[in-house]
Formats: structure tokens, sequence, C-alpha cells
């Protein structure tokens, strides 16, 4: 009989505890409202992970952040593909560890269904920031539209990821959470005539100051 249930009942991390103990070979698949993921273990050892976008560890991270959905251990279901290669103990110090980081970013980031947009008048300062890669190609998608969810899907990037470089940027006044819904949509508004200024130029906010080299 295979081991199942509920992810509001069991935490995957206890599943883990019990596969590792069992030294069990096979694939731990979970379906979420959003997502389907698949674990596979040799001997009680992670092996492979996967989503439908993301694999090895980055999948793992996205996996155990989710709260909702069902799982189902298949003993014996097998993967040719070896991208991870880890102890259950470290996987669950790993979980312990985001754990700690969620509660933070969630101080700033209360929900992943948020909308996020570049500030318009940065401090001072701000230009010496430098931005590694991932965090550039996250703030590519930051437009005052999409939703942090939204910007994980696009980039390719778990939303985990995502939540704790947006984390570090709202930190350092590049970003903000929008508190309302987009210009676009208050099409029915008319603004105080005090609010209404010039019209913006392109190449303005954040992308008007820093630059790739």
């Amino acid at each position: 009989m295979a081991l199942e249930g509920n992810l509001q009942d069991f935490e995957l991390t206890d599943v883990f505890q019990l596969i590792q103990l069992g030294q069990k070979d096979g694939g731990l698949r979970i379906q979420s409202p959003d997502d389907v993921g698949v674990v596979y273990f040799k001997g009680g050892i992670v092996v492979h992970a996967r989503t439908n976008k993301l694999q090895g560890e980055p999948a793992i991270d996205a996996i155990l952040s989710w709260r909702k959905g069902r799982f189902v251990f298949n003993p014996g279901e097998e993967t040719m593909e070896n991208t991870v290669n880890l102890p259950i103990q470290q996987v669950i110090l790993e979980a312990a560890r985001r754990i700690d980081e969620l509660h933070k970013i969630q101080k700033l980031i209360p929900s992943f269904d948020l909308v996020v947009k570049i500030v318009e008048v940065p401090k001072a300062g701000v230009e010496k920031i430098h931005l590694k890669p991932e965090e550039w190609k996250v703030l590519s998608f930051v437009d005052g539209t999409l939703t942090i969810k939204q910007i994980a899907g696009r980039a390719n990037i778990s939303e985990f990821e995502v939540g704790k470089i947006l984390y570090g940027m709202i930190s350092s006044g590049l970003v903000e959470v929008v508190e309302s819904k987009p210009e676009e949509e208050k099409t029915s508004e008319e603004k105080p005539e005090e609010e209404k200024g010039p019209e913006k130029k392109e190449g303005g906010g954040l992308f008007g100051i820093f630059r790739k080299k």
C-alpha cells in the first residue's frame, strides 16, 4: 500500500524522514494547486527532484514551500536522472533555514500574490548597488502589474528565491509593494488636479540609473 496523504495534515519533512528510516527506493509525487513535483529516493537518499519548471535543489526548495496539496509515495519508482545527492538530514536542515528566512520575508512580503514596482524616485546612493545576474533577471519583470508569483513563473525561478531577492530590493529601496491597483486599471477614477504632473519620459526610474556594463 502506497504512503499518501494531505499536506495540511502532514509535513513533507516528516514524510522524508519516514522514507529515510525505511531506506526506501521510490518516487514521492506531490500535487499542489499550481504545480506538480516529484522527489526520487535511492536507499532513503534524495537523488533527483523536479517540478513543472525546476529541477534539482531549486525544485526541492519549491516543493518544501508548498502548504496545500496531496502526496503519494510509489515504492520502486525509478529515474535515470541524478541532479541531487543529499541525505534527508541536510534537506531538513535547509528546510529549517528557509522557514526562518521566510518569516523575515513575510514581514515585508506577506503574500506572493502582491504586485511590486520599481521605485520611481530612489533614495540617494542606490546607484552604487551592484546587482547579480539573477537579480537583474527578476528586476526586468518588475513592471507594477505582475504579482511576485507571476514574476517567479516568467523568470523560471522558485517563488521563495524571487521573494528573497525582492526582500533585499525592497529593503534597499529599489522596489516597493504596490498598495493599490496598477494605474491602467483605474480607468474610471479621476486624479485630483494637483496630483497631475508632466508625462513621464521613458528611461526613468531605476533603469535610468542602473546600467549593465
